[in-house]
């Protein structure tokens, strides 16, 4: 479990910032390696949200499995001009937000 940094006024703010993102890269890259492990592909990793960073995955047979499993949920469904029908499947790991994005359904 990753650590929680509690504001503290004798801190200043830039190095409070930058400690939440370090904590946040840190388990981006904890996550990332998790992922490899499982066989899956990241495409991208978002530090916007410090509190829940966001890593996009490669669509693939094993995402399908998770969602069999229970252990990824769909939060998004809708249709593109360009790729037709899509939904979004995500799960969490290592406090971060695991998605992907599968066309065509």
């Amino acid at each position: 479990m990753t650590p929680t940094i509690l504001p503290d006024p004798a801190v200043p703010p830039h190095v409070q910032d930058n400690a939440s993102m370090l904590l946040a890269a840190l388990r981006i890259a904890q996550a990332v390696r998790q992922l490899t492990e499982r066989g899956l592909s990241v495409v991208s990793a978002s530090l916007q949200h410090t509190e829940r960073p966001t890593i996009r995955i490669r669509t693939s047979p094993r995402c399908q499995r998770l969602i069999a499993s229970g252990d990824a949920v769909y939060y998004s469904f809708g249709h593109d001009t360009y790729f037709g029908h899509y939904r979004q499947g995500q799960f969490q790991l290592e406090g971060c937000r695991i998605v992907w994005t599968e066309f065509g359904h």
